[in-house]
């Protein structure tokens, strides 16, 4: 991740209930013109943003929230009543400006953490492919040895499980380590342990 230019990408977005985190995969369904010309407006930009939206629809699209960078890998037209559209979650940034009537927002791509590992047997870790595994759901790779897993890989994937308020989602997001998100996890996992 650290590679990544501090470029500003004027792109087209999508409000998400799901909190999609980067080095994730992710399939969406939608119908209508608005979703059909963001669908066809990402594929001719090389991608789009995806904005993270809670269930009341408060949505963390004002300048400084984080956003997130997916690929287009596929659109499925035809074989559903909606159009299925398979996203690769790449890299994320911050609203610099958001162009409302265009339905296209300005980010600014950049890493927000260092990257560190976590030993396999984290409570983290293991919590985590216990609830993965009970609810048979796949996970991305976490690009690590076997031995130790990405840190960040981590959090991110709890981030997309755990139904944790969008405000504070955003807010450890934006703490530049990811430090305050390993504690508050952990304390979610533990507290969660003692009820149990």
């Amino acid at each position: 991740m650290s590679q990544i230019n501090r470029e500003l990408k004027h792109l087209p977005y999508l409000k998400c209930t799901e909190h999609l985190m980067p080095m994730g995969n992710a399939d969406i369904r939608g119908a209508g013109y608005s979703f059909t010309h963001t669908i066809t407006d990402g594929l001719r930009a090389g991608g789009l943003w995806l904005v993270m939206q809670d269930d009341a629809g408060q949505a963390a699209d004002s300048n400084g929230d984080i956003i997130m960078f997916a690929a287009i890998e596929d659109v499925d037209w035809l074989s559903d009543s909606q159009i299925k559209l398979k996203l690769a979650v790449q890299y994320w940034g911050r609203i610099v400006a958001s162009g409302q009537q265009s339905q296209t927002l300005k980010g600014q791509v950049y890493p927000l953490w260092h990257d560190s590992t976590l030993a396999s047997d984290d409570i983290l870790v293991v919590r985590l492919h216990q609830c993965t595994s009970t609810y048979c759901r796949t996970l991305p790779s976490a690009a690590a040895p076997p031995d130790r897993v990405a840190t960040n890989w981590v959090c991110w994937r709890w981030l997309e499980l755990l139904p944790i308020p969008l405000g504070t989602k955003q807010r450890l997001l934006k703490y530049p380590t990811s430090q305050l998100c390993l504690r508050y996890l952990k304390k979610i996992i533990r507290h969660s342990d003692r009820l149990n």
